[in-house]
């Protein structure tokens, strides 16, 4: 008879040789890989949740500098001096999260060909894996466009803000048409931010249904 200890040790020693590779390296499940994938991605949503808290300051800034901005005996300066930090603080943020998301895509790749290395897990939870990488890559496409939308919605701030501190009589034509590409491009930026949070859905989704194969199996 075996003791329990022993029968401890023959259990763990079944279950290296089942995740044994063909070079005798141990393998992760699917599942596990793609988790620390998810892992590795945090550093995004943190990004993107910090410029969400920046934006909503930024709105109500915007409001007072173009109520001010009315009355022509208005001192600008110091809010647009404030509107000024908050941008490059922005784009801080946003070249973090963009940097996450390009680290991360190194790892997709990376990921595809360990999957392929896995001589354990079925061919489903293979198939599911794979589509949770399509997932994050549809994802990281969006989110491509999301930057790119931001930058120029960035951009059309500091046009409009730059125009309001030219002279002491400003150029009212000329200012309101920077108001009006610059409305112009944030209603962009929604659009593309609603697209990068669908694909961000579809992937937790698919993630989700991997896990609960995973932990079913």
């Amino acid at each position: 008879m075996l003791t329990s200890k022993k029968m401890a040790l023959a259990a763990v020693s079944v279950l290296l040789i089942l995740l044994a590779s063909g070079c005798g390296e141990p393998q992760e499940p699917a599942a596990n890989q793609v988790n620390q994938l998810v892992l590795s991605g945090q550093g995004i949503d943190q990004s993107l949740k910090a410029l969400t808290g920046h934006e909503q300051e930024d709105m109500k800034l915007y409001k007072t500098i173009l109520d001010k901005g009315k009355n022509k005996n208005s001192d600008l300066e110091a809010l647009l001096d404030q509107a000024a930090e908050h941008i490059h603080e922005r784009r801080t943020l946003l070249q973090q999260a963009e940097e996450a998301m390009k680290q991360t895509n190194e790892k997709t790749l990376a990921l595809r060909s360990s999957l392929k290395e896995l001589s354990f897990e079925n061919e489903e939870t293979l198939a599911q894996a794979e589509k949770v990488l399509d997932q994050y890559e549809a994802r990281a496409r969006a989110f491509e466009n999301f930057v790119a939308s931001y930058q120029q919605s960035l951009n059309a701030d500091e046009q409009l803000y730059s125009l309001m501190r030219e002279s002491v009589e400003p150029n009212l034509v000329k200012i309101k048409r920077a108001i009006r590409v610059r409305n112009s491009e944030y209603a962009q930026l929604a659009e593309f931010r609603k697209q990068f949070n669908l694909q961000t859905k579809a992937f937790n989704g698919a993630n989700a249904k991997l896990v609960q194969m995973d932990q079913a199996s």
